[in-house]
């Protein structure tokens, strides 16, 4: 799946986070960790460690959340994911910028 595609996966969940099970919430919020995690990885990011630095980092409190859904609210899943997308966004962003400065653009 493209990172538009799982963009757009993740803003249509949030908007309707009380039709998913328990187990799409937790694994939709497990995938946008991993992909922030990977486009942290692929920008050098410069936070050290760049991943999973405890609470408070979208990564880890996604990751968290996704192993436990049952305890959050549809609303506070909803706002985590929405969160994950401008993160994501974000995150792309850095990459495309990196990817062409690397290319001498």
């Amino acid at each position: 799946m493209t990172v538009p595609a799982f963009i757009s996966e993740l803003i249509r969940a949030a908007n309707e986070t009380q039709r998913l099970s328990q187990f799409e919430r937790g694994r939709l919020m497990e995938r946008a960790a991993a992909t922030i995690r990977d486009y942290r990885e692929q920008i050098a990011y410069s936070d050290a460690p760049a991943n999973d630095t405890g609470p408070g980092d979208i990564a880890f409190d996604l990751a968290d959340m996704g192993r436990t859904p049952e305890v959050f609210t549809a609303a506070e899943v909803s706002a985590k994911l929405l969160e994950a997308v401008e993160v994501i966004k974000t995150l792309r962003v850095l990459s495309e910028e990196k990817e062409a400065v690397l290319r001498g653009e």
